[in-house]
């Protein structure tokens, strides 16, 4: 079952990619009607919920689902910690945020960019331009580094005003 599985969660991710919703969620259907507790497929049905459906809640019980059996799969720490901030969880978001920096594997870059939106959301500007900082010096894309430049800039806007 585990390669059946593998297999599956391989075709889904190239309906994403292929931005092929609907099929991919008609395949991850299928996986979690035979096996509901699957982290990795219950972390890209709540990007799926989140991102496409807007059903935050559901998003949230799928994303917990996945951290109970997923714990090390990156990608879910990406997706939830972006829930979180769009649900204004902020306690949650910060337990969330820091066990995915021990996940081996976790883009550090992209969870000190979340941590630094966090803390923009809360009006907290140095603790907002501390993190996106570290986003910028854990960063290995030229891109990225000028996302978390331009976020700086815009906190150091904010404060002024």
């Amino acid at each position: 079952m585990a390669d059946t599985n593998s297999q599956q969660l391989i075709v889904i991710q190239q309906y994403l990619d292929k931005g092929q919703t609907g099929e991919a969620l008609a395949e991850l259907l299928v996986l979690l009607a035979r096996q509901p507790e699957h982290g990795r497929a219950q972390a890209m049905y709540g990007k799926i919920l989140m991102l496409n459906l807007k059903d935050f809640q559901s998003a949230e019980d799928a994303f917990k689902v996945a951290i109970r059996h997923a714990a090390s799969y990156p990608d879910l720490y990406y997706d939830y910690g972006e829930l979180l901030l769009r649900m204004d969880k902020g306690t949650e978001s910060v337990a969330v945020l820091n066990k995915a920096l021990e996940v081996p594997g976790i883009d550090k870059d992209k969870i000190y960019g979340l941590f630094g939106k966090l803390y923009e959301r809360q009006a907290k500007w140095e603790d907002a331009i501390e993190y996106y900082t570290k986003a910028i010096l854990y960063s290995l894309s030229d891109l990225t580094v000028e996302e978390y430049r331009k976020d700086v800039e815009r906190v150091k806007f904010k404060m002024g005003m």
